[in-house]
This record gives structure tokens, sequence and C-alpha cells, in this order.
């Protein structure tokens, strides 16, 4: 089993009564610098160049016969050198907010840091997840391979006159503040393309949610293994949960109720 936990609010029961999970896209994360690395260019005067002369050639478009002196005054000012930067950031927010999905969990689900800012102060559930099981038909399709998240004090560097820099998108996409390291976070990033491939196969689908067309990844019950309740689960919420898992395709489901410690550490004790 590879379970992983999704800390939620009081609507976290519509995971467990509709099998299904919200993929927002990579730009909604509450980090407004996360996936976005700094972008530099160094005063490279012939990469500039060259990339420049590529940019008009993708375009079918010739340089002016004096090119050659309008980039040279422009790179003297670190003028092109801002403007290729800024583009490059654009660039990247633009596919943040159309062509990534982010999917996030944790490896733990005792947090109390955690517990207060996704559960709405301990009053909503915590489920446990196993990612080996969580298509509804896994001998078609594997399970989803959860990567954790590395902690960094510094945002990721990319040069943006290199062609290709080996590992920098998982530098990119799994890199956030050391400040965030107590989530302890594993994830995964789906290209909007490969969603449209998964819904294909009655894996994920496109809807309306709150004005706006969301993806949705469809769960097997069999992944769905263990439902907390917070220190402040209300009982009308806890009595609808109990009664979801009396359908015979989540009976396997164990409850759990987060309880103090001697520690800062919630216990949890099966229901």
């Amino acid at each position: 089993m590879n379970i992983l936990y999704k800390y939620c609010d009081q609507d976290g029961i519509k995971i467990i009564e509709t099998l299904e999970l919200k993929l927002p896209y990579v730009s909604e994360v509450n980090d407004p610098l996360e996936c976005l690395p700094f972008f530099y260019c160094p005063d490279d005067k012939s990469a500039i160049e060259a990339r420049y002369l590529s940019a008009l050639k993708r375009k079918n478009m010739h340089p002016s016969s004096d090119y050659k002196q309008k980039l040279n005054e422009q790179f003297e000012k670190g003028e092109i050198q801002e403007r290729l930067e800024e583009s490059q950031r654009e660039l990247q927010k633009d596919w943040n907010q159309k062509k990534g999905c982010l999917l996030s969990v944790s490896e733990t689900s005792q947090n109390t840091v955690m517990w207060a800012h996704y559960t709405d102060k301990h009053k909503g559930i915590v489920i446990g997840i196993d990612f080996d099981k969580i298509f509804p038909n896994t001998n078609i399709v594997p399970g989803i391979l959860m990567d954790p998240v590395n902690y960094s004090e510094k945002r990721p560097r990319i040069n943006i006159l290199l062609e290709s820099v080996p590992d920098e998108g998982q530098k990119l996409f799994f890199t956030k503040s050391i400040d965030w390291r107590y989530e302890k976070e594993f994830r995964t990033i789906f290209l909007v393309d490969d969603l449209e491939r998964l819904r294909q196969q009655g894996l994920t689908h496109l809807k309306d949610f709150k004005g706006k067309n969301t993806w949705f990844l469809r769960l097997a019950p069999e992944s769905i293994r263990e439902i907390i309740f917070g220190l402040y689960t209300e009982e009308g919420l806890k009595s609808a949960i109990r009664k979801l898992i009396e359908r015979s395709e989540l009976q396997h489901v164990k409850l759990y109720q987060a309880e103090e410690s001697e520690t800062y550490t919630l216990n949890l004790v099966e229901q």
C-alpha cells in the first residue's frame, strides 16, 4: 500500500460521496512563488542573438539589416535580458494557469498545523488514500507515483538561454519554500493533455466547479482506506460519513478519531 493523506474541510465528505478528487490548476496553490522559478538571462550576447534568430525563423521572418546594431544597444543597456526574463515568467504563469494540474497530499495525518489550516480548524476530516489502487481498474492503468516535495531556502534557478536543462522540471514543480516543510507533502503534476487521455478511459472528467471548468480524478472505492475525524468534527458530519461507508464498496474503510495527547502530535483512536 501507498497511503497518503488528504486534509479536507467539512466538504471533504463529497470525496467519499462522489469518489472523485478535485485537481486544481498549478496557479491555484497557496504560495504565489510556488512552481514559479527564478528565471535569469546571462550576459551571453552570442546566445541571445542565436535565440533571437531562432525565434524569427520559427515565425518565418527575416532579421532587419541593422538587427545586430539594435541588439547590441539593447544588450549593453540590459534591456533585452530583462525582456527575455519577463517573457519567460509570463510563459510559465500562463502554463501554470492552463496546462498543468496538481494533486498534493501529505505523508502524515497527525500534524496539528495542517489540521488547523486545511480542515477548518480541526472541524473537517483527513482521508487516507492508497495511491497504488487509486484508479477504478488498476489492471489497465497503474497507480499514481507521488513524489516528495523538496523544501529549500532558494527558488529553483533556470537559465533561459539553455535549450534543455535536465531535471529542471522536477526542481520547478517539486520545490517549495522551507517555510512549508511541516506539510511533508507528496505531489504529482498532470498535464492537461494527459488528463484528456485519462478522460477517454473514464478515469477523469471535466465539470463546472464554482463557475470554472475543473478537472476531477475518479477514485476506485478500494483506494479510500482511512477517514480521520478532527478534534472538533461535528456529530452530524460523523454520522453522515458512517452512513456512506456502509455501502458495500466502502465497508473496508477504517474510521479514526483524532484526540489530544501529552505532546503536540495527535493520537488516532480507531472507531
